[in-house]
């Protein structure tokens, strides 16, 4: 009996990070090796942490916006170049017309950061004919919840934020560090933008001219395969 009990509860662990972060050491995640060897064995938080996480984000993800569906609007405030807030507002209805790429993300996913060269050269590649916006979203891993080691190794180490000025001055920073040049906005503290396409902890969508998914990234902590997807997607859509 115990032994089948232990060989249940393993099951439902290896469940638990295959939902979380499928093919966990298969391809690799991101242009950092330091992001890469420290997620090839990273530990997930307690099974009943994973649980109520996976409980909480299922009905966000039945109600995001699938390819082929209009994509909900949304306000999040621009920041200028220099991260500062603007009091300006953007959100998908504000590029129709255009097609429009939309990077949800934050600085304390370590998968983010190591993907953002990439994204960076998308949006030089194709920036005459697509908008982007980087939507910046609540923090993946403060210092406050599920803090990973690799964010005190590389010195990011934040709270939670409670308010847009924090949200901005963390978002600021990434803008500084990684020297950001895609526009962006970030999601309000009810975390609007967020939940409407379950946007955590990243998530890559492309919006047609008429306001309609026509790529979204898989739900999970995007891999090195899933951003391909996306910039081949980009391409098409330029070609």
């Amino acid at each position: 009996m115990s032994s089948s009990r232990n060989s249940s509860q393993k099951g439902s662990q290896d469940d638990l990070k295959k939902a979380a972060v499928p093919a966990w050491n298969d391809v690799p995640w991101t242009s950092d090796p330091a992001v890469n060897d420290f997620l090839a064995t990273m530990e997930l938080p307690p099974e009943p942490v994973m649980q109520q996480y996976i409980a909480e984000r299922a009905p966000l993800e039945a109600a995001a916006p699938k390819v082929g569906e209009l994509a909900p609007d949304f306000r999040a405030e621009r920041l200028g170049p220099d991260g500062l807030r603007s009091g300006e507002f953007a959100g998908p209805a504000n590029f129709r017309g255009r097609p429009l790429a939309l990077l949800f993300g934050n600085y304390t996913c370590p998968i983010y950061r190591g993907q953002f060269e990439r994204f960076s050269a998308m949006y030089e590649k194709h920036r005459e004919r697509v908008e982007f916006l980087v939507v910046y979203v609540k923090e993946a891993h403060p210092e406050d919840g599920w803090q990973i080691g690799i964010n005190h190794d590389q010195c990011v180490v934040y709270q939670q934020p409670t308010s847009m000025d924090e949200r901005a001055i963390i978002a600021a920073d990434f803008i500084e560090r990684h020297q950001v040049t895609i526009p962006v906005a970030i999601d309000d503290m009810e975390n609007t933008a967020c939940d409407r396409y379950a946007g955590s902890p990243e998530r890559l969508y492309i919006i047609d001219e008429q306001g309609a998914v026509v790529h979204r990234s898989p739900e999970r902590p995007f891999q090195k395969d899933d951003v391909d997807a996306w910039c081949d997607a980009l391409s098409v859509l330029t070609d």
